[in-house]
């Protein structure tokens, strides 16, 4: 992948419906050589896919929440765990994670009662699972991933 690359998914990333002209223009390339280069980027796995962006508190509800779930079970028991969260479709992310849980999930329901039921629903099914669930009050700013990343503005 060379910075003409990263600057195609950088465009990508801001737009993705961009056409492959205005592409080109961007990147200092012909329309066609975009269409070849974002194909080859596809078939190379860099590009997941498209989609849209829509605002989560319209279609998934008003309540988000980060919740760390700690598991005493093995392996096995790890397994069962993540493929029913990846089929619950209120958590958008499950990340494992290094200290004491296991996981951290960020969720999206449509009222806390509806996270309580999610939450009941977990432990009935995995009975050692431990949680900590943290509200989100405001989200100050959610993105996508920047390719490429800019350099820090702290110092």
């Amino acid at each position: 992948m060379d910075d003409i690359d990263r600057a195609l998914l950088g465009a990508l990333v801001r737009d993705a419906r961009s056409t492959w002209a205005s592409l080109g223009e961007q990147v200092g390339l012909s329309a066609p050589a975009v269409h070849e280069r974002v194909h080859k980027l596809e078939a190379a796995g860099a590009i997941l896919g498209y989609s849209a962006r829509v605002a989560p508190e319209q279609v998934a509800g008003d309540t988000a929440a980060l919740i760390s779930l700690r598991t005493h079970g093995g392996a096995q028991e790890r397994s069962l765990l993540e493929a029913d969260l990846a089929r619950e479709p209120a958590v958008l992310e499950l990340h494992e994670v290094a200290g004491d849980d296991c996981y951290l999930a960020k969720v999206r329901v449509p009222s806390p009662a509806e996270l309580g039921a999610l939450l009941t629903r977990l432990r009935e099914h995995h009975p050692g699972l431990t949680s900590r669930s943290s509200v989100v009050l405001r989200s100050v700013f959610e993105r996508p991933l920047l390719w490429p990343p800019t350099e820090s503005r702290l110092s």
